[in-house]
């Protein structure tokens, strides 16, 4: 009789319940918990670039509700570009209709 020891080929994937310390999606979101908005020039300071997608990938995977509003903030040259200010609005708990 022969042992069947097979190795999978890849490692086994996190599941998306929570983010780990340290991470884009825990400082960011950590930010947005304690009631804080955030736009894309600010998010330059906790070392995020890519704010927009970040967020729509939380939202995704986290099941967020972020309220997105336009203004203008002052870019890093010092002159006004029109950007997108994120908050958080509400955590919908997995399953429910709420």
């Amino acid at each position: 009789m022969t042992i069947n020891t097979k190795n999978p080929s890849s490692p086994p994937k996190l599941t998306k319940a929570y983010s780990n310390k340290g991470t884009k999606y825990h400082i960011i979101l950590g930010h947005l918990r304690l009631g804080g908005s955030i736009n894309k020039f600010e998010a330059l300071i906790l070392g995020e670039a890519c704010l927009g997608t970040t967020i729509g990938a939380m939202c995704g995977d986290f099941d967020l509700e972020v309220i997105r509003v336009f203004e203008k903030a002052k870019n890093t040259i010092g002159t006004y570009s029109r950007v997108i200010r994120y908050k958080l609005n509400a955590v919908k708990l997995r399953g429910s209709d709420e």
